[in-house]
């Protein structure tokens, strides 16, 4: 169908809009509401950690096989590796031809140093439980790392595991980004988390595609490419600008204008008008791999953080009660005014592209107040003369916290307070800048949540958010407690093909939906707005920036200067 001359003078208009504030040449600017973590030790959500992915790399890369729904694994530092000893252990070849940015050799030595970090207790990173949970370990349940992980040379990395498990495993329980122990060596542990450190570009010394220019808290952080790489080639792109922007609607702004050329998460709403109004921009989704929930604390968190007590907490303390919230909520409200079908209802925490786990006899918790009401009678909530309810003494009054400038969330925010107020719960909408959330969540203070979680790469297990065991598990949020949940998820380890894991989860998926942990509201999949300049951009269940190397930008490649 032939444009009329309007329409044509319309694009027109738009591309000469985006041209005049376009960002600087062959320098991809990503716009985010909060600024990086660029210590993969301590990375606490999804934009920090590939962020540092592209300054730290792994072991191997992931890949994600959609027809199967299940994560395959490629050589980058390792070249290859097998399974030995029944497998308790897996060994690992390395290159011997990779320097750190200062020109250091990078050895199987700084894998087991960072190992060590990620297991420390007093660091407590996300991913201790990786280690703490299935290394080799002592008589007393303690890790062993100078028996679990051996260094015979360089070039060889050797880890051991406490029962035999599947190799798919061994790969993800290994594969984290490492550091360079000749620089991080003198920090004491009990500073790690605040050394200046993390912040000076000179000690954020990596080996991937690109290494840290410049640094300027919570404006931007500058990454250039970093020309001797070769984990696995010198990136196409010279320049990665993460420029911290907290409105939402200036961050969409400066995509429809080209200052800006990546935006994750756009709003679905946004999306649909870009595609019409802004021909610069193609939006692309990346797969169901996000699911929304609201967090409700399972246990009395102060008790815990003082004397690490644990008992129901006074308000969600009851699955009854979570589950009467759940029936409260009206969730396909927000799947079809915010979402506008780019998702789908949540039934449990279990990714859906791995369809071989799900179980498909659980259905969505449906919409209906009267039984959210009468769940809330039998654990003894009554109205009180003000219209809202209370149990002996203590009425039902809680402030839920949500990120700023994340548009999504406001809007459910706003949702289950109206919801709620239906049943006689009180809910106070309490607004937080990011990191501060993110490090409130961390360390447990918050009674009511709005979060999201992102699986990648898409996997099934579920250890490090579902472990009972709170020293072990800090991305365990809500601190659910549940024997049986940790029974499964080490029976699962004990099969040695993963595919035959399917029953635990199963199993697991049941308990989940019985005891509520959270409100799983919706899964989705983040649509990602793209800048037409870059090309051949790889967004996948995996990354965002998947193959970050492989991106090219119009009129620049500096693989080939």
């Amino acid at each position: 169908m032939a444009c009329s001359k309007k329409e044509n003078q319309s694009a027109g208009a738009k591309t000469a809009e985006a041209t005049k504030f376009a960002a600087p040449p062959n320098t991809l600017v990503h716009t985010y509401l909060a600024d990086l973590t660029l210590n993969p030790i301590i990375q606490n959500e999804s934009n920090s950690r590939e962020f540092c992915e592209m300054i730290y790399p792994k072991l191997m890369r992931e890949e994600f096989d959609t027809a199967v729904g299940l994560i395959t694994y490629k050589p980058l530092f390792a070249t290859r590796w097998e399974a030995r000893n029944g497998n308790r252990e897996i060994v690992f070849t390395l290159r011997r031809d990779v320097k750190w940015t200062d020109g250091q050799p990078v050895t199987a030595r700084d894998w087991l140093f960072s190992y060590e970090l990620y297991a420390d207790t007093v660091i407590a990173s996300i991913r201790q439980n990786f280690i703490s949970e299935n290394f080799l370990a002592q008589k007393n349940g303690e890790v062993d790392l100078k028996k679990a992980v051996e260094i015979p040379n360089d070039s060889t990395l050797i880890v051991r595991f406490r029962k035999p498990m599947p190799i798919d495993l061994m790969c993800k329980y290994t594969n984290l980004p490492f550091i360079a122990a000749h620089i991080w060596k003198e920090v004491k542990r009990e500073d790690f988390r605040k050394s200046d450190f993390n912040r000076n570009p000179e000690k954020l010394i990596g080996c991937g595609p690109y290494k840290v220019e410049k640094w300027t808290p919570n404006s931007e952080c500058v990454l250039v490419a970093n020309r001797s790489c070769n984990l696995p080639a010198p990136p196409k792109i010279e320049r990665i600008v993460n420029r911290v922007v907290q409105e939402n609607t200036t961050r969409l702004t400066m995509l429809r204008t080209g200052e800006s050329d990546v935006l994750q998460a756009v709003p679905p709403e946004e999306a649909e008008k870009m595609k019409k109004e802004n021909p610069n921009v193609q939006i692309l989704p990346r797969g169901q791999v996000v699911f929304l929930y609201i967090g409700w604390m399972n246990i009395d968190q102060n008790l815990y953080n003082q004397s690490k007590k644990i008992q129901p907490h006074p308000l969600f303390g009851s699955k009854k009660v979570r589950q009467a919230l759940t029936y409260a909520i009206n969730r396909q409200e927000y799947l079809d005014g915010f979402l506008r079908g780019y998702g789908e209802l949540a039934v449990t925490d279990v990714v859906p592209i791995c369809r071989w786990a799900i179980d498909v006899e659980l259905k969505p918790y449906p919409y209906d107040v009267e039984k959210a009401k009468a769940l809330l009678a039998e654990e003894g909530w009554k109205k009180g003369s003000d219209g809202i309810l209370e149990k002996n003494g203590r009425k039902f009054s809680f402030k839920l916290a949500i990120n700023k400038g994340n548009k999504g969330r406001e809007f459910l925010a706003v949702l289950v307070q109206k919801n709620i107020k239906e049943v006689g719960i009180d809910c106070q909408i309490e607004t937080i800048e990011s990191n501060v959330m993110s490090e409130k969540m961390r360390t447990r203070e918050l009674d009511a949540f709005i979060g999201g979680f992102v699986v990648a790469p898409p996997d099934v297990d579920p250890s490090e958010i579902r472990f009972s065991d709170l020293e072990k598990t800090p991305y365990n949020f809500t601190c659910f407690q549940n024997k049986r949940v940790d029974e499964l998820i080490n029976l699962a380890k004990d099969e040695l093909e993963i595919l035959n894991t399917a029953k635990y989860w199963k199993e697991y998926q049941r308990i989940i939906y019985e005891e509520q942990p959270e409100t799983i509201v919706t899964w989705s999949s983040p649509l990602i707005g793209v800048s037409k300049r870059i090309k051949k951009a790889i967004i996948t269940p995996v990354a965002t920036f998947d193959q970050i190397w492989e991106w090219e930008m119009e009129g620049s490649n500096v693989a080939e200067k």
